[in-house]
């Protein structure tokens, strides 16, 4: 793993540059930013190779990429831009478990952030699309911290795990993790210091679309001590385990410690909520929830995380150094609600020694 690498964020107009092995999609996207205003269109190209070279020539403040890119492909290509010349890139993909796996995957080599484009499986609306891909480069130019990462699996599938035994007798903790952009590697740089032992089950709510959260869940599980699954309605959480939020659902806490899975409309433009699996963590566990909030851009999960503290549990936020973007730890920390901020390793470090050191004394 690289180390966090700054930039400065750019002064006055964004350059963006377009790549996709779709002419139609690139001209498309170009559109929407024209449209839309404070852009430069800084280049189209639909090769690998010519995105690794103009991102190298042109120093783009921003990239919009596709994944089945010419040549060596999308993700190669981003290993080698993120290696050579990193710049914050949004990634243009569908919905299918192929496009999840290869999402998540770049997502792991180091892009910030994506959106999904119209296929048969995710019929977006034009209008929302637009929206969409306008808001997260114009959010992605903002960037101040590209982490330069090694790949963890690219090019590999990520097994899920067994199973899950029933559980009849439910954790007596739980550590409910929020994060956004740039999450997938936070949570799995935290999940790394956790014990297998441990005394917690463990909530994981990613702002992450339905067909994306069980291949996150599979890739963690390939990594974590723990073993991870994607969460199941009625599901009771158990001491030890860790569960990802399906996308697309809200997951709340029900006593005694059982996952209620629901559709629902967003909560403050997310669905799953953040705050929702936090503030019912904080009324059904109360000083025995334990909150943590990670990279990502807006305030979801601050007002959960101010539950958990106000009801006596242990909170956490991660450091703005550490974060690729910093909207909801430090929302979280504006508000107070933070107790304890630190890179997702020393989070996962504090957190396994304060659970450990209650467990001791009991």
């Amino acid at each position: 793993m690289g180390s966090p690498l700054h930039s400065t964020p750019p002064s006055g107009v964004p350059r963006v540059l377009i790549a996709d092995e779709s002419p139609f999609v690139c001209r498309l996207i170009a559109g929407y930013l024209e449209e839309a205003g404070g852009f430069e269109i800084g280049g189209v190209v639909h090769d690998a190779g010519a995105l690794v070279s103009e991102v190298k020539a042109r120093r783009p403040d921003v990239v919009t990429m596709g994944l089945e890119l010419g040549g060596a492909g999308g993700l190669e290509a981003l290993r080698q831009v993120m290696s050579r010349t990193p710049v914050p890139v949004v990634v243009v993909t569908g919905a299918t478990g192929r496009a999840a796996t290869r999402t998540m995957q770049a997502l792991d080599l180091g892009a910030v952030d994506f959106a999904l484009k119209y296929t048969p499986e995710a019929p977006v609306d034009p209008d929302v699309l637009e929206r969409e891909i306008v808001a997260k480069v114009r959010r992605a130019a903002q960037v101040k911290v590209i982490r330069l990462v090694e790949s963890h699996g690219a090019g590999r599938t990520a097994q899920a795990a067994a199973p899950p035994p029933p559980v009849r007798r439910p954790a007596q903790r739980l550590v409910v993790i929020g994060a956004s952009t740039g999450g997938p590697e936070a949570v799995r740089s935290l999940l790394a210091e956790l014990p297998s032992s441990l005394s917690a089950a463990i909530l994981i709510v990613q702002h992450l679309p339905a067909s994306f959260t069980g291949v996150l869940a599979a890739q963690l599980n390939r990594s974590a001590p723990l073993p991870v699954w994607e969460s199941e309605d009625g599901q009771t959480l158990a001491a030890g385990k860790a569960y990802v939020a399906p996308g697309g659902m809200h997951l709340i806490i029900r006593p005694p410690g059982r996952a209620l899975v629901q559709a629902g409309p967003p909560v403050r433009g997310h669905c799953p909520s953040i705050d929702v699996a936090m503030e019912s963590a904080a009324t059904v566990f109360g000083r025995s929830a334990v909150g943590v909030l990670l990279t990502g851009m807006g305030d979801d999960g601050a007002l959960g995380l101010q539950a958990i503290r106000a009801a006596g549990g242990l909170t956490y936020a991660q450091s703005a150094a550490s974060c690729v973007v910093n909207g909801m730890p430090q929302s979280a920390v504006d508000l107070g609600a933070a107790s304890h901020l630190g890179t997702p390793s020393e989070i996962g470090r504090q957190l396994a020694r304060q659970l450990a050191a209650e467990e001791a004394s009991v």
